[in-house]
């Protein structure tokens, strides 16, 4: 029987780790807002930001002017149509964005979970809003730097050496927000693609098996880039085999350069329909 649209489905099995997030843990979040000070951690969309060299170039273009409509009728309007990736700017992964030997996450074959329209399973209009607590880890000002080398893996050591800086600790349901400073390149489309620093594999299971919801980061694809073993990924690790949603290309300058290292998270993914993720744009609030 399939659940009413009041009653979602918040199982391991249907959402993963964000099953972690109860109301509990949202009321206890909503106390890190006392300042009602906003942090829009969102980047823009358009033709002109990086692209994956594979993916389709977004684009825009005007379908109705006013000069048109109001030819008609005194009611004007205006509307646009758009076309383009959903992994550009700032986005969130659905677990299907990623298989592993034919498998997504669950254990569902890819071949019997979707067909040209997209996923039957885990497409990202199940992923449920996402509210909780976010947790900066800010590991270019615990090394006294700008910003990660590209291709530097973020370690378990960092983290906890990051941890202890800051005397935060993870908690169960937390959305853990990993900055390196590579979002310093998003102006340049070469620089931003050719390769990144990111959260190793081993790092992602560890804040996992600490309570982690979500892992964001600010780069285009979590984990160091090029791959230096394509068999063993941050990104099969979180998304097929334990449920982690990744957030990435997250702008987290603005909370470095305030020291702010914990708030309310707040992200709401779109719903398209089996889709392989969403343009989204998280905020925290402090």
């Amino acid at each position: 029987m399939t659940k009413p649209q009041h009653e979602p489905d918040r199982s391991v099995d249907a959402i993963g780790a964000l099953s972690r997030i109860g109301p509990q843990t949202v009321k206890s979040a909503l106390g890190l807002a006392a300042a009602g000070e906003i942090f829009d951690l969102g980047l823009p969309i358009d033709s002109t930001i990086p692209h994956n060299p594979d993916f389709v170039r977004f684009s825009m273009a005007m379908t109705h002017t006013p000069e048109v409509t109001g030819a008609a009728s005194p009611f004007q309007y205006c509307l646009e149509a758009i076309h383009g990736p959903l992994h550009i700017s700032t986005h969130i992964d659905a677990f299907v964005h990623i298989q592993d030997k034919g498998e997504i996450y669950g254990g569902h074959t890819a071949a019997s979970s979707r067909d040209d329209r997209g996923w039957k399973r885990h497409g990202i209009e199940t992923v449920p809003p996402i509210v909780g607590r976010g947790i900066l880890l800010d590991i270019p000002a615990l090394k006294g730097l700008a910003r990660l080398p590209d291709r530097y893996e973020v370690t378990v050591e960092d983290i906890r050496q990051e941890l202890d800086r800051t005397g935060l600790a993870i908690r169960k349901g937390d959305i853990v927000l990993v900055r390196t400073g590579k979002i310093q390149d998003f102006g340049d489309e070469a620089a931003f693609q050719a390769a990144e620093p990111g959260v190793g594999r081993d790092a992602a299971i560890w804040l996992y098996e600490a309570g982690m919801s979500v892992l964001c980061t600010d780069t285009t694809g979590t984990e160091p880039l090029p791959f230096a073993d394509p068999a063993n990924t941050t990104h099969v690790a979180m998304l097929v085999h334990r449920g982690v949603h990744l957030i990435e290309n997250v702008f987290l300058e603005d909370l470095s350069a305030r020291g702010v290292f914990e708030g309310l998270f707040v992200a709401l993914p779109i719903k398209i329909t089996g889709a392989t993720g969403s343009w989204i744009r998280p905020i925290l609030i402090r």
